[in-house]
């Protein structure tokens, strides 16, 4: 029984370790595969659930191309989280940017187009959200460019049901088959991208179709591949098309070429000579590498020849057996900061390793500090522990340059040289930002006294903005003018991951030291005692009282600056939703102000003519502020136009000066408020009948005018009056005051 259980034992441990050596060769091979093709495919999705696996797998396994797997979101910040399947070149990215403009559009292009551009895009079923057909009408528009060393040769859209397809020119790929092939690898690497990724219970039973929209393939008109008629391996076309005929251009491609044989003849080989090959080729790779700066001039081969260093140089580590770990760790002391760095190495491979040393290289210095010159040989599976305390300024750690702090070890596997490192980062500042939220405020004005007494109580909020997985401490430091005295607020803030924003109330006050006129304060945030952002806001001692009888509706203009405004008076005020509209009592509200371009989110409101009109003839005011050219022409009861026209203050003319809007509770100056139309200006007058008109243009397009309505009255505001009173003109912020008076 003892024999038997041993014997038993024996074979399990043989198993195991037989399924392990065919794991690591089967992995090997995998990384020279993805070595030698330089072909990359960009993949954009938008429902997880439904991403074609099987084509994507086909695409890395069976060529050996990179594949990035995209998705888009819209979000307030800008950002890229990219994770990855190690070793497979397989990576997944989510974007979040504001919106669809092509500002953003093109940002996101530039940011992941930085290394290279894709060879292949394939786009997901057809989608009607606007993030993704801005993107794609982008990718669809990018040319290929002289600039660029790699460009977009291809452009597929999937399609399940290409039945009405027939005539296009398609790829066809049975899924079922591919999914059967790779399925192994779909299930196990998948849950490293998509942590609640289900495994697929029923298998695929239906063909994929693939219709190739753009072929930049100059004379190429093949279809039946994804990748046909593009080269898996460029590096001596891309040498041989960028230089001139010349000793330089002969010995790269000579190295290229050498290289490419080594590592495609460790394909068909096994053992140690499936081994040598390998090494050889990184030898010819580290003299290419050589190169990279005599052709620094062309644009993107540098970042090129590192990438395929990189693929190289983890292919022949694999297969070499090293495995390498460099481990930096800063602690503070009663001396200062000290630098330690944990060196660990070892040897799986079929043959022994020498260290030659182990070096520091400071960013602050051109010479590098030998740390170890004894050279020390490591046999195949043993393994090399050391550590080295190294004494730094602090000054030195805590500076903001981009470089870093570097260590190096030297390693000879036969006669070919393997260079390792590991860096630390000097501090560098976070992606975060700081807003007060809005930038600007008004007071109303208070008693004067004798004595520096605190007559008012406020409040600022602050947004702080952050990427979804950063986390950390940061500091929060508020400064005010004279007069202006912030209360108890959150100094220091924990920042988690998991949210984008942060918000802070920081309550103040003023006292009657505070300085009539603009005044300006300012927040900073900051992490590790370096300011990594900062905001500025405005604010002044202003009146803008508004009648505490009055009950006001509104509809939030595109900004959101109506809001803000509303909050910093008296008034009693509430943001009015469609329904309120179509069915609510508008008789409760004294005022209905309808701000910028807002009938945009009323799907009601171009058949509320009837409704604004009983509201006016009971006594209701409507103030209708700048609009856009498609403003509904059946909205109101009255004929109402916006039109667009670039003035200065000489082509504004005031009709009826001494008129109730200019003059009641506030008197308004002509010369003041136009002041800020010194120069030519951008404004949304309209043309509107019937109506006692204030101020027009030369065109006669009103700015400001009354059009009564039984006991009520419509007024309209042509002038860029919230942009005004958040610049905290004096005479817009009165001029605010009489409208909602009125």
């Amino acid at each position: 029984m003892k024999t038997t259980m041993s014997n038993t034992l024996k074979q399990i441990i043989l198993i195991t370790v037989l399924s392990l050596i065919s794991f690591q060769v089967a992995s090997a091979a995998d990384l020279v595969k993805y070595t030698v093709c330089d072909i990359e495919v960009l993949y954009l999705y938008e429902d997880a659930t439904e991403i074609d696996w099987a084509t994507i797998y086909y695409l890395n396994e069976n060529y050996g191309c990179r594949v990035d797997l995209l998705k888009l979101i819209e979000r307030t910040e800008f950002d890229i989280a990219t994770t990855a399947i190690d070793k497979k070149q397989i990576f997944h990215h989510v974007a979040s940017f504001p919106n669809s403009d092509s500002t953003s559009i093109k940002r996101l292009i530039k940011t992941l187009f930085k290394q290279r551009r894709p060879d292949v895009v394939i786009f997901d079923e057809e989608s009607r959200n606007k993030l993704y057909q801005a993107f794609k009408d982008r990718i669809r528009s990018t040319k290929p460019s002289s600039r660029h060393i790699f460009n977009i040769m291809k452009i597929f859209s999937r399609y399940n049901d290409a039945s009405k397809l027939d005539n296009f020119p398609l790829v066809i790929l049975n899924s079922s088959e591919l999914y059967n092939r790779y399925k192994d690898r779909i299930e196990y690497e998948v849950p490293f991208l998509f942590p609640l990724y289900n495994k697929i219970d029923k298998e695929y039973s239906h063909l994929t179709k693939f219709q190739l929209e753009k072929n930049y393939l100059l004379g190429n008109k093949s279809s039946d591949n994804f990748l046909s008629g593009i080269s898996s391996f460029r590096l001596v076309s891309i040498v041989d098309s960028l230089l001139t005929d010349g000793p330089m251009k002969r010995t790269i491609i000579k190295q290229a070429k050498k290289f490419s044989s080594y590592l495609n003849a460790s394909k068909i080989s096994k053992g140690k000579r499936k081994v040598d090959f390998v090494v050889d080729g990184y030898r010819e790779l580290l003299y290419l590498r050589q190169h990279k700066k005599a052709m620094a001039q062309y644009q993107g081969y540098e970042k090129y020849i590192n990438s395929l260093f990189a693929r190289g140089e983890q292919a022949a580590l694999d297969l070499v057996g090293i495995n390498w770990d460099g481990k930096i760790v800063l602690r503070d002391s009663p001396h200062g900061p000290k630098l330690k760095f944990q060196a660990s190495i070892s040897v799986d491979g079929p043959r022994e390793v020498v260290i030659n040393s182990f070096k520091f290289h400071p960013y602050y210095d051109t010479s590098a500090v030998i740390l170890g010159d004894e050279p020390q040989k490591i046999m195949p599976h043993q393994s090399y522990m050391k550590e080295f305390l190294i004494d730094i300024d602090r000054s030195l750690l805590e500076s903001q340059t981009t470089d870093s702090l570097q260590f190096s070890v030297e390693i000879d596997y036969g006669q070919i040289p393997l260079l390792f490192t590991s860096s630390l980062p000097i501090w560098e500042a976070p992606q975060l930002s700081i807003k007060l939220e809005p930038d600007f405020y008004f007071v109303k004005p208070f008693p004067k006294i004798n004595v520096d007494k605190i007559v008012s109580n406020l409040n600022l909020k602050v947004i702080i903005t952050k990427p979804y997985n950063y986390s950390g401490m940061a500091e929060i430091n508020f400064q005010t003018p004279d007069g202006m005295f912030a209360g108890a607020y959150r100094k220091e803030i924990q920042l988690d991951k998991g949210s984008l924003t942060e918000t802070i109330r920081i309550p103040f006050t003023i006292s009657n030291l505070f300085e009539l006129g603009t005044q300006f304060e300012s927040v900073e945030l900051l992490v590790d005692g370096q300011i990594v952002a900062s905001d500025t806001g405005k604010i002044r001692i202003a009146s803008c009282k508004i009648s505490d009888t009055r009950t006001i509706g509104f509809l939030p203009d595109e900004t959101g600056l109506l809001e803000d405004i509303l909050t910093m008076t008296d008034a009693a005020y509430r943001p009015l939703t469609n329904r309120t509209l179509v069915k609510g009592d508008l008789q409760a509200y004294d005022v209905i102000i309808i701000g910028t371009n807002s009938f945009k989110n009323y799907p009601s409101f171009s058949h509320l003519k009837d409704r604004f009109e009983k509201y006016l003839r009971q006594g209701g005011s409507l103030v209708i502020l700048p609009q856009s050219e498609n403003w509904p022409n059946s909205a109101i009861p009255v004929s109402f136009a916006p039109t667009v026209e670039v003035v200065d203050k000489t082509q504004i003319t005031n009709r009826i000066k001494e008129a109730r809007v200019l003059t009641k509770p506030y008197s308004i100056s002509d010369k003041n408020l136009l002041s800020s139309f010194y120069k030519k200006r951008v404004i949304e007058p309209a043309v509107i009948s019937p109506a006692e008109r204030v101020f027009v243009t030369n065109t006669g397009a009103t700015l400001l005018s009354i059009s009564r309505l039984g006991e009520g009255q419509i007024i309209f505001c042509g002038f860029p009056l919230l942009g005004m009173v958040a610049g905290l003109d004096i005479e817009a912020i009165h001029l605010f005051a009489n409208i909602l008076n009125y």
